[in-house]
């Protein structure tokens, strides 16, 4: 009786996924008041498969934010990406294929002038 051959199975190689704090708003959170815009920073993406998104309305606001990822190239601003509506403890993440080389990072406060609230928001980018 014949026995058939041993097949040596093939390894699988493990690929490192490592995840980086690509940005962060200053410790203690963004402060922003209602009605008004602030330009969070600009953040380079090109080296990263993917990039999650993580913000967090403090407790204690009284406005909503709108947290605003734009597609930029060079200077330009090209395309908005996604926007995310945070109310007073609220909190959500989001996950992207990286679209392009570089993120703009946006916040608006969402309501009347003497209102106010305060924001986390972090980007995570993924070899």
């Amino acid at each position: 009786m014949a026995t058939a051959p041993r097949i040596t199975p093939t390894p699988i190689i493990a690929h490192q996924i490592q995840n980086v704090l690509a940005f962060r708003t200053k410790p203690g959170a963004e402060s922003i008041k209602g009605g008004q815009t602030i330009e969070l920073g600009t953040v380079e993406v090109n080296e990263f498969q993917k990039v999650r998104l993580v913000c967090d309305e403090r407790i204690g606001s009284t406005c909503n934010i709108l947290v605003r990822m734009t597609i930029m190239e060079g200077n330009e601003l090209v395309a908005l990406l996604d926007q995310v509506l945070l109310t007073p403890h609220a909190q959500t993440t989001r996950v992207y294929d990286v679209p392009g080389t570089q993120l703009s990072i946006a916040i608006d406060g969402i309501g009347a002038a003497n209102t106010q609230g305060a924001v986390d928001v972090l980007l995570y980018g993924q070899y």
